[in-house]
């Protein structure tokens, strides 16, 4: 499985590495509908034309951005193929629903960034670049939960379910509770689809 293109850990230039770094923390600081190129060049050490010499569009950038995000979450949550695929899956559900510092953790600046990242995704419908790169993301993602659920099949410790069925059915109960948290006051969605994925999906995929 391919990671996506940004992965923290690959061949980024220090410059295109540092205009992405500000990217994420002006997207955080003025959300999508007041977020400028001269915003995100403020964040950074570079001007705005450094920013249009190495990404044609905004858009351009902010996908670029979503997608080194996405490879520095997985980085930092998830234990790769030896580890325990009953725990890699609590960690990596935990980590999308919580943020990296999981259920007890501050997860201020995780919804902070969903809620900026659902404004993002409404304009998908009509902008090619962001549709491609929201399909690569979540494809990569569907695919790292299928990969563990692959992983626990071949071990012994899972059930034999369909893995690509069974990561779309948690990524849209995900989804679905991401949504809910930032568009309404139910600050309860994230915890009570955390503790249904788990008696229903989790638990029920042990052999």
């Amino acid at each position: 499985m391919d990671v996506p293109t940004g992965d923290p850990a690959g061949e980024l230039s220090e410059t295109r590495r540092e205009l992405i770094e500000a990217t994420r923390d002006a997207m955080c600081k003025h959300g999508f509908a007041d977020l400028t190129m001269q915003a995100i060049a403020d964040e950074s050490k570079k001007s705005k034309a450094a920013l249009h010499y190495h990404f044609d569009t905004k858009a351009e950038l902010l996908a670029e951005t979503l997608s080194y995000l996405l490879a520095e979450f997985i980085e930092e949550v998830d234990t790769g193929p030896k580890g325990d695929p009953e725990a890699r899956l609590r960690a990596l559900t935990e980590a999308q629903l919580f943020g990296p510092d999981g259920r007890d953790g501050d997860s201020s600046d995780h919804w902070e960034y969903h809620a900026m990242l659902i404004e993002i995704q409404s304009h998908a419908p009509h902008d090619e670049t962001f549709a491609q790169q929201f399909t690569a993301n979540y494809e990569y993602v569907r695919g790292l939960y299928a990969d563990i659920i692959r992983n626990g099949i071949e071990q012994g410790v899972f059930e034999p379910v369909d893995p690509d069925r069974t990561a779309a059915h948690i990524l849209a109960a995900i989804k679905g509770a991401r949504v809910h948290h930032v568009t309404t006051e139910r600050e309860d969605v994230a915890a009570t689809v955390y503790d249904a994925l788990i008696k229903q999906v989790l638990e029920p995929l042990r052999a």
